[in-house]
């Protein structure tokens, strides 16, 4: 998707499952008590982001810095018992995956560490490209060249970069960029991600509200 993808992962705290911790909180706190309930949830979605991350990275073959710095968390607050984790991103290039050009079967991906596949568009095989680096500014948003500087002569050039192309029907023209998931869709993947970590944060939780508890008692 070219507009990029989003994923949203909340947490609220649910009364009926959390009745005698959030009891206790009230007794020893009173009307403080959501402030550590806050707390709670805050350590609870930092903890979420990590082992999130960490499970995408087992997961997939992406070579991506790391995905908890594609996770931007919104805090829950003593008004707000609510803490979110968002992530936003493009569908990414083959090359950020495992991949290999391949030879007359075209270029191959393999994505969930599985095995090399060859990457087709309506039966034609893909070809690498190598083409002009850019990056989208952070805070403009818009797209500018990733300039480097030639060993050579010593003049500054735009970096050059693979990308993964098809042909979209019979003719030479026009082709089509082929790109791969998006970390959004990664870490939101309810087999190999979300799914098998969300029993794990929600053991987080109930741990994180049992701290506050102690540390309300000494």
């Amino acid at each position: 998707m070219s507009d990029g993808q989003m994923i949203t992962f909340s947490w609220e705290l649910d009364e009926s499952d959390f009745a005698a911790l959030t009891a206790k909180l009230r007794e020893l706190a009173g009307t403080k008590a959501n402030t550590y309930i806050a707390r709670a949830l805050n350590k609870t979605a930092t903890s979420a982001r990590v082992k999130l991350g960490d499970k995408a990275q087992a997961s997939y073959t992406v070579k991506s810095g790391g995905f908890k710095k594609d996770m931007q968390i919104d805090k829950a607050s003593g008004g707000n018992l609510v803490a979110t984790i968002r992530s936003y991103g493009d569908t990414l290039d083959v090359p950020k995956f495992k991949w290999s050009p391949g030879g007359k079967s075209g270029v191959k991906i393999d994505v969930v560490r599985s095995s090399l596949k060859s990457i087709k568009l309506n039966g034609n095989k893909s070809f690498v490209m190598k083409v002009g680096r850019v990056e989208r500014d952070k805070k403009t948003g818009e797209k500018r060249k990733v300039m480097r500087k030639n060993r050579t002569t010593g003049q500054e050039e735009q970096a050059m970069t693979n990308l993964v192309f098809a042909r979209v029907g019979k003719s030479r023209l026009p082709i089509w960029k082929m790109k791969s998931k998006s970390v959004p869709y990664m870490l939101g993947s309810e087999n190999r991600v979300w799914g098998p970590t969300k029993p794990q944060i929600e053991s987080d939780l109930q741990k994180y509200m049992k701290q506050q508890i102690a540390a309300l008692l000494g």
